[in-house]
C-alpha cells in the first residue's frame, strides 16, 4: 500500500472516520479551520439534554428549535397527479 500524504494519516479499513471529516467530504468546508488560519479543537461534546439546557439559557439562547410547520400540498397540486416530463424532454431533444 502506497504511504499517506503527511496531512493524511493511514487509517485501518475498519476504523471511524471523524466527523469534521465527514463533513469536509459533504460539504467540501473544514469545519475546524479558523478564517485566521488556526485550527479549531473540540474540548468536548456535551449530548446530555439538561445539561445542553443550562449552558443555551445561559446564554440567552433558546433551547428548543425553530417551529416546524405542517407538510401540505400546493392548492394548484390537488387536482393534478405527478407527471412525467420525459415525453416533452424527449421531444424537444429531437
Amino acid at each position: 500500500m502506497p504511504d499517506a500524504p503527511e496531512g493524511n494519516p493511514q487509517r485501518s479499513p475498519d476504523s471511524r472516520i471523524p466527523w469534521s471529516e465527514l463533513l469536509l467530504r459533504l460539504f467540501r468546508e473544514d469545519v475546524l479551520a479558523f478564517p485566521c488560519g488556526g485550527r479549531r479543537k473540540v474540548i468536548a461534546f456535551i449530548n446530555e439534554r439538561a445539561v445542553i439546557e443550562r449552558i443555551l439559557g445561559h446564554l440567552g439562547l433558546p433551547a428548543t428549535g425553530p417551529p416546524i410547520a405542517p407538510a401540505h400540498l400546493p392548492a394548484h397540486s390537488q387536482s393534478s397527479q405527478w407527471q412525467d416530463a420525459v415525453p416533452e424532454l424527449q421531444q424537444s431533444l429531437r
